[in-house]
């Protein structure tokens, strides 16, 4: 039961947002679709992963939260560091969102 709240409030701070501005960044940048689709499953999957981890260290998932909703860190960045499955789709998409593809 505390999983399934974890895994709701991880969805609805983390994970849509999350898609709704990576998978636009990526557009504007004129990403190739198969690179936005590998980044958006890959954070569609990230709620279960995120939910586990937040559910054991709650204070860690608040901060997240908190460092996500102020700006003070990235959603590229979290996901990263927090679920290491998304690491290929995150680096096939790190030359578009860092300004390097041409």
């Amino acid at each position: 039961m505390i999983r399934d709240l974890f895994f709701t409030l991880v969805t609805w701070l983390v994970v849509e947002p999350a898609q709704a501005q990576l998978a636009e960044r990526l557009r504007q940048l004129a990403a190739p679709p198969a690179v936005i689709q590998q980044v958006t499953t890959c954070i569609a999957a990230a709620g279960p992963a995120l939910a586990d981890r937040y559910s054991e260290a709650p204070v860690h998932g608040v901060v997240t939260a908190l460092r996500l909703w102020t700006g003070l860190t990235r959603y590229d960045a979290v996901l990263g560091a927090e679920v290491p499955e998304c690491g290929p789709a995150l680096r096939a998409a790190q030359p578009y969102l860092s300004g390097l593809a041409t």
